[in-house]
């Protein structure tokens, strides 16, 4: 876990995580800035091993730090350093933005070099794509604010893990993650602090709309993230509390830079 926190936070860095099977990386979204380089060295990740990321929707506490490592893969082609292809895979509103933002706020000899060596995967509704061996299923996530795409992995064992990038587990995205192990998704706060985080205001959900909800669809892991950050000390007792009292899985709420092994 890179990042565990909202699209404003004051003490953690913005959601985002790695997921790594079958020796190889993905990044997860990318967080809103260069903070990421900083968030990914504490999370114990060489950035030189980052060669796929996953960017799900285009507000910009996701995709802003896939500009900032596109600059570092540029600068390290730069410098004569062997660093590999960067392959960036999105919606066709995340593709389409991170051109424009390059274009845009790149030199021009710099957006050549990202033309050269970052590779756009657009992805499609209902589509399917192989990383590092591991077949992933992208699906829309149904959400009310922005087109976003979530995923199902499944791995050599069988297991699987669904994504919901910051959306919360609703009952319209509820049958595209049935089967899956492990749920990743976004809880904004605690139900009985609704009032003062208004998740629903920004299109989120609390911990005990999600838990009620991984519960029907019998998920066995459910990890909790981009969240208030006001409470970091207290949080991950004060959730997991709220979400045992409606689901009977394992609940995981991380700490950025924190390790989950499933």
């Amino acid at each position: 876990m890179i990042g565990t926190g909202s699209a404003f936070p004051r003490h953690s860095y913005n959601s985002c995580y790695a997921i790594k099977n079958n020796g190889g990386l993905m990044l997860v979204d990318a967080g809103g800035g260069n903070g990421i380089f900083n968030a990914i060295n504490d999370s114990g990740i060489k950035f030189a091993d980052i060669h796929h990321i996953f960017i799900t929707h285009t507000h910009t506490d996701h995709i802003l730090g896939a500009v900032w490592l596109i600059r570092g893969i540029i600068n390290m082609s730069k410098d004569g350093e062997n660093c590999g292809s960067l392959h960036v895979y999105g919606n066709s509103s995340v593709c389409n933005a991170l051109r424009v933002i390059c274009q845009l706020t790149f030199l021009a000899s710099d957006y050549a070099l990202f033309t050269k060596n970052v590779e756009l995967v657009e992805i499609a509704e209902e589509s399917s794509l192989t990383i590092n061996d591991t077949l992933i299923e992208c699906f829309d996530v149904y959400s009310k604010n922005v087109a976003q795409t979530g995923f199902r992995m499944t791995f050599d064992c069988g297991e699987k893990l669904a994504c919901l990038g910051d959306e919360s587990l609703t009952e319209d995205n509820l049958k595209k993650i049935k089967g899956c192990d492990t749920l990743i998704c976004g809880a904004f706060c605690r139900y009985e602090d609704k009032e003062i985080y208004k998740p629903y205001e920004k299109h989120h959900h609390t911990v005990r709309d999600v838990a009620i909800l991984a519960e029907k669809a019998k998920v066995k892991n459910l990890v909790l993230v981009h969240s208030e950050d006001d409470n970091l000390e207290n949080r991950q007792e004060l959730y997991r509390a709220e979400a045992s009292k409606y689901y009977s899985g394992n609940v995981f709420i991380p700490v950025d830079g924190g390790r989950l092994v499933f």
